[in-house]
């Protein structure tokens, strides 16, 4: 495996070298020496030995930065690269300080910012191929590991580059190094002008804070991005999104409102719509069923309590009870709500398979509750009314996905749902034709 070297550091330094008035200190001539023979070890000593000898000469911290340079290009594992770049930039920073108190100012002080863009042009790259060259990418062992720590190189060496921190950004999340893509990202959209923020920026802001499980953070950084793009439909469909995760319903669906208001006939905005409202739908029966759950612990724990207990227990059965009718009442509004804007993006483009994909969902969903409720009465005529619907809703969400996968006959996900319908339905010849048209054979 071979060694990524910084062929421009040592061209710029000899160019600096050869362009120099010379230096009647001996340590500096020598540090340039084992520079011309790559010996670089050697060329730190020197350069340290000069600095111990000669403290007020600026040459010394200037070769001894070069050399760490050096060094550090000679390592075939980035990451080992920070330690040595960290110290040549405190070296470098040392010799300007220095130098602007000589009486005579060395040339070699004013190729700094060329060396240190030298190494971060080849570590930046460097870090870029691996991440997106397959040729490059197959020559090294964890190359998006690799890409990641030469970025880290490149903002250490150059870190008013605005540029390398919005693509280290990019590359921690690949590595899922979420913590660090964002700080990354912060850091960017702070160093360039707000009128350069694109929307795409608060997308990938909002999606790192997303993979951290913060939607606090995810909110805000949507909001920030609506304040600047009030007609980005991505932002704000995310933003709606965020606020429903956060448990702010009423301003996810009034965020989605606002999109339909503006371009009432715009298919997607009502589609969209009616697709958070109908999340948000889920998302409280997820909290019917948990209230469920806990009737039922709730209900064992009654059979062994003592008469002191049962009351406390019977109370907290029926709090949890009128939850429930509350928190389904809710729900049903919601789906009648998503439903209704559906079909009317349906109506003004009929040929779209998600949404016929989604009413699908909404009835077979229904049904399922249906034939839940069929299953816990002992009212046997109540359990055949419940029986009835459900089939019915059946039937209705079968006749949605079979207009979803007419249209898009490829999409595998649509021919699932029919695969389970056709099979609760027992039409055992279409149930096989959906399972193979799902791929769920192979």
């Amino acid at each position: 495996m071979f060694i990524k070297k910084l062929p421009h550091l040592l061209v710029t330094l000899l160019a600096a070298i050869l362009i120099g008035c010379g230096s009647s200190n001996p340590m500096v001539e020598e540090a340039q020496n084992n520079l011309k023979g790559q010996d670089f070890e050697a060329a730190v000593a020197s350069a340290e030995k000069s600095i111990e000898q000669f403290p007020g000469d600026p040459l010394g911290y200037y070769y001894k930065a070069v050399a760490l340079g050096e060094l550090a290009g000679s390592k075939e594992d980035p990451a080992e690269r920070a330690d040595y770049y960290k110290e040549m930039n405190e070296s470098f920073e040392t010799a300007k300080a220095v130098a602007d108190t000589s009486e005579n100012k060395p040339g070699e002080i004013e190729n700094i910012s060329g060396v240190k863009v030298a190494i971060w042009q080849n570590e930046f790259q460097r870090g870029v191929d691996l991440a997106t060259d397959d040729s490059v990418m197959s020559t090294v062992e964890n190359p998006m590991e690799q890409s990641l720590a030469h970025l880290r190189n490149a903002t250490n060496v150059q870190p008013d580059s605005a540029s390398t921190w919005n693509v280290l950004a990019q590359i921690a999340a690949r590595n899922q190094q979420f913590e660090e893509a964002v700080s990354a990202k912060e850091k960017y959209m702070g160093m360039i002008s707000e009128s350069e923020i694109d929307t795409v920026d608060y997308m990938h802001l909002g999606n790192y804070y997303f993979n951290l499980d913060n939607d606090k953070k995810v909110v805000e950084v949507f909001e920030r991005g609506q304040e600047r793009f009030p007609e980005s439909e991505p932002i704000v469909t995310n933003l709606a999104d965020a606020y429903g995760r956060a448990g702010q319903a009423e301003k996810s669906i009034a965020t989605l409102q606002k999109l339909v208001d503006q371009d009432p006939d715009n298919a997607q905005y009502r589609l969209v719509m009616g697709t958070q409202i109908y999340q948000q739908a889920l998302r409280l029966q997820d909290s019917v069923g948990t209230n469920s759950q806990e009737i039922m612990e709730l209900q064992k724990k009654l059979q062994k309590a003592n008469s002191s207990k049962q009351e406390e227990i019977k109370s907290q059965i029926d709090e949890l009870s009128a939850q429930n009718e509350e928190l389904l009442a809710e729900k049903e509004e919601l789906t009648n709500r998503a439903e209704k804007e559906i079909k009317k993006a349906l109506e003004i483009r009929p040929d779209d398979p998600a949404a016929y994909e989604t009413l699908g969902v909404i009835y077979q969903n229904r049904a399922k509750a249906l034939f839940d409720k069929r299953n816990r009465t002992s009212d046997n005529e109540e359990a055949a009314k419940y029986d009835e619907q459900g089939k019915k809703d059946i039937r209705q969400a079968m006749d949605y996905y079979e207009q979803a996968v007419e249209l898009d006959p490829e999409n595998k996900n649509y021919w699932r749902s029919l695969f389970q319908i056709y099979t609760f339905l027992g039409m055992d010849e279409k149930a096989q034709n959906a399972m193979e048209k799902a791929g769920m054979n192979e």
